[in-house]
């Protein structure tokens, strides 16, 4: 079913509400930056694909019934917010599900 725009936005608006530690955000600086620097990407994720990561995260955990981010939360929605905006280095496809959850092992959660 879909959703008129009156009921979307105090959904969206709760969702934006969800708390994200500090901790997280050093998570989610830290996944950014390893797109950043490793060979496997020819450009890594911008400071806007950052900010629509942690929009979708608290998205995910306001639909899980959670008052806050959890590090699960970043790493369930990342291939869907990032894999369209990674092109790999050895070919000119885009990242895929596989190559993002290599990316998250990569990273150590804080």
């Amino acid at each position: 079913a879909c959703l008129s725009p009156e009921q979307i936005v105090p959904l969206q608006q709760a969702a934006g509400g969800v708390h994200v530690a500090p901790a997280l955000l050093d998570y989610v600086q830290a996944l950014v930056e390893a797109t950043r620097t490793s060979p496997r990407f020819v450009h890594g994720l911008s400071p806007r694909a950052a900010l629509a990561l942690l929009a979708v995260a608290r998205a995910w955990a306001f639909l899980a019934g959670r008052r806050m981010v959890m590090p699960e939360d970043v790493q369930a929605v990342l291939p869907s917010v990032a894999c369209h905006r990674l092109q790999l280095a050895n070919s000119s496809g885009h990242a895929r599900p596989g190559d993002i959850a290599n990316l998250i092992r990569s990273v150590p959660v804080v």
